[in-house]
């Protein structure tokens, strides 16, 4: 019996002698005697129901990356002197990004749960003790790829018995880890080589409610075979603050850990040690916040994030991002979210990425530069790293990798736009993007293009009406052409809209994205019109085909991707028209690469008539066969005239407009073109590396 049990019943049979004494009568002495009896009974149940709950929490962390290492305190230690800023960080998707499983934080379904992929059978259940999965046993097929590694480089390994192959050991693991909480939750079971981590290839996928393999969440060739995750070795260097891999090369084991599982207050501002034993004296730190009120910085004042502000009121045992110039702030992310070369070499493995926010990132990780001849692993790899994540021009296609683009813009290069010039960790509006107040529109330019802040500056610059989503700068020079988490997302390289870089790279420009129904020349007459950019040499397709139906058709699966997001994105949708769009999104849903599937679903279900649409993107081929031709027949037996306010319903008049979106003059689809078109599908492998 613990000491807490034994206080408690002597509280208990302390309260129950005053009340013995005034309550005279037998049976209510009796009554009395039962609910303290009861009470304690309760009381010990509840505390050994605590106590094997700590237990079982004990034995599934010790199998887990444990958090703690020299230098780091915890986000717990800042909470006290920083409230404020603990509670906004604490709220931020920042801080889920790998967590230790609870009934409170899991979001995936383990209610008696049977998955199947490549092959194998998976069983989840919940119990007291915590989340499992019943699977095919993980070590075993890690001893697998060792052997074949170990064959591939020459060495010896004793081969698997051919009746083991056919019916390999399962094991039935506890959910020790999980990444993930924004859109969708992958989870990972522990491994007798250490604290290693084997991922459960199926993620969990918030929109959907529903379970899909690993390899039908990212953009990937639907032939390659799915390989084993390991948290140690890929999702530690981000989802984690200060990860150490710690690799022991010879037999493959790890004993990883972090300053913290996910993205704490020490990612950004560096080990908070030395700043927590400093600032136990309360005298310094009534001198510190003196100061800071003294020359007070706002990010929204009228002045850039980065702005520095006075050295005096920097406290130098930690690094504060809002109070340095504006590439040191920026770098605080850029340690995450960029493409970098991991310049410790072997060490890495053991030490993980050596920078400290306020240091040089680009001594420790310099960025990634398309074609770079220094980018690690073999020609092929290269190729694959190169095409996974860049256009051709260099610029950055996929998610998360936002620095990359920032630092290849001329605001950030000639000027000092950070990216807390639009972002705050703490003062956001939504945790989804962490926007800071009023950096949702044009206020974030305006910090600098002060002259295009009346409507007929703006509505003079951009040709349109000031308050379209044509005047919003971020759509213009910031539009949607890079691809991650099943949608499109804003390149971060500040640009403006060219047909010669459509035509030179492939990347979609900023007004085909918003006039879907338009070619690419009146594209390119419009730019030289407006802005005298040269009109480039297009042929009679590019002349006369909306871009937006060529790309759906024609393009890449990358293309094809971010052009079925601009199908069912509202601005897009209320510019070009919607009665021309369910043909070709009916179409991807036949998609080879399920990602492309699921984002045409999803765009499909917000045009009239499709809201209720039922569909499985990763249901059998003959299911989604049958889907797209419902699709196709709830099109067809639309109502006559469908006037959506955009530019491509079926009551406008101009046959050259329909057929720009290979629409007949009575509506109907030009099958002939539609088939032509879908031929020339660009179906070169591909893998976004978001």
């Amino acid at each position: 019996m613990s000491v807490e049990l034994v206080i408690m019943c002597a509280a208990l049979v302390v309260a129950f002698v005053p009340l013995a004494i005034v309550f005279r009568s037998t049976w209510t002495r009796l009554a009395l005697l039962l609910v303290v009896i009861t009470l304690g009974v309760a009381g010990w149940y509840l505390q050994a129901a605590l106590v094997r709950y700590e237990a079982n929490a004990a034995q599934r962390l010790a199998k887990a990356p444990r958090e703690g290492r020299d230098g780091y305190v915890g986000s717990s230690a800042c909470r006290s002197c920083h409230p404020g800023e603990f509670e906004t960080w604490h709220d931020s998707y920042h801080r889920t990004m790998t967590q230790y499983p609870s009934s409170d934080n899991v979001r995936g379904n383990f209610d008696q749960v049977t998955l199947k992929f490549d092959g194998d059978t998976y069983h989840l259940e919940q119990d007291a003790k915590g989340f499992w999965v019943e699977m095919v046993d993980p070590d075993w097929k890690y001893a697998q790829l060792l052997k074949k590694v170990a064959a591939r480089d020459g060495g010896e390994s004793s081969p698997t018995p051919a009746a083991e192959l056919e019916n390999p050991p399962r094991a039935r693991l506890p959910i020790t880890l999980m990444t993930g909480s924004h859109h969708m939750q992958t989870y990972w079971v522990p491994s007798r080589y250490g604290n290693l981590q084997f991922n459960v290839p199926f993620t969990y996928v918030f929109e959907s409610q529903s379970w899909a393999p690993r390899h039908d969440v990212f953009l990937l060739n639907p032939d390659k075979q799915y390989s084993m995750q390991l948290w140690n070795t890929v999702c530690i260097a981000c989802h984690s603050t200060a990860g150490q891999p710690r690799q022991e090369p010879t037999i493959k084991t790890f004993a990883s850990r972090a300053g913290e599982m996910g993205i704490s207050c020490e990612a950004c501002h560096g080990p908070g040690s030395e700043h927590v034993r400093a600032n136990q004296s309360p005298a310094r730190r009534y001198a510190w916040h003196k100061r800071k009120s003294e020359t007070p910085t706002d990010p929204v004042d009228g002045k850039l994030a980065a702005r520095g502000g006075d050295p005096a009121t920097r406290d130098p045992t930690i690094f504060n991002p809002g109070r340095a110039d504006h590439i040191k702030a920026s770098e605080s992310c850029g340690q995450c979210h960029a493409i970098r070369l991991k310049v410790d070499g072997p060490d890495w493995l053991q030490n993980g990425l050596q920078f400290r926010p306020g240091a040089e990132l680009e001594a420790k990780a310099p960025l990634v530069h398309y074609e770079d001849p220094n980018a690690p692993g073999t020609p092929d790899r290269k190729r694959a790293v190169m095409e996974g994540s860049f256009w051709s021009d260099g610029q950055v296609r996929v998610s998360g990798r936002d620095f990359n683009g920032l630092a290849a813009s001329p605001c950030y290069q000639r000027g000092e736009l950070s990216c807390l010039s639009c972002h705050s960790l703490h003062g956001y509006q939504s945790p989804a993007d962490q926007l800071a107040p009023r950096m949702e529109r044009n206020d974030a330019c305006l910090q600098c293009h002060k002259g295009f802040a009346s409507p007929d500056q703006l509505a003079a610059h951009t040709h349109h009406s000031a308050d379209s989503s044509g005047s919003l700068c971020y759509n213009c020079h910031m539009p949607h052409t890079s691809y991650g988490l099943l949608k499109a997302i804003r390149s971060h390289k500040i640009t403006s809209p060219t047909a010669r870089e459509t035509l030179e790279t492939g990347r979609p420009n900023a007004c085909n994205l918003c006039h879907l129904d338009r070619p690419l020349a009146w594209t390119a007459n419009r730019l030289n019109e407006w802005y005298r950019q040269p009109v480039p040499a297009l042929d009679e397709m590019q002349t006369n085909v909306s871009s937006a139906a060529l790309l759906l058709l024609r393009g890449d699966a990358g293309q094809r991707a971010l052009l079925a997001w601009h199908a069912g994105w509202n601005e897009a949708v209320a510019t070009s028209g919607h009665d021309w769009l369910a043909p070709y999104l009916a179409e991807l849903l036949v998609d080879p690469y399920s990602v492309v599937r699921y984002i045409a679903q999803r765009s499909l279900r917000r045009l009239p008539g499709f809201q209720d649409f039922s569909y499985d993107y990763i249901g059998p081929s003959g299911e989604r066969d049958a889907a797209r031709e419902r699709a196709r027949k709830v099109w067809e037996d639309r109502p006559p005239t469908v006037a959506t306010g955009g530019t491509n319903d079926s009551s406008r008049s101009s046959p050259h407009e329909r057929a720009a979106v290979l629409q007949l003059p009575d509506g109907k689809l030009d099958e002939s073109a539609f088939r032509s078109h879908l031929k020339f599908r660009n179906n070169r492998n591909m893998e976004l590396l978001e």
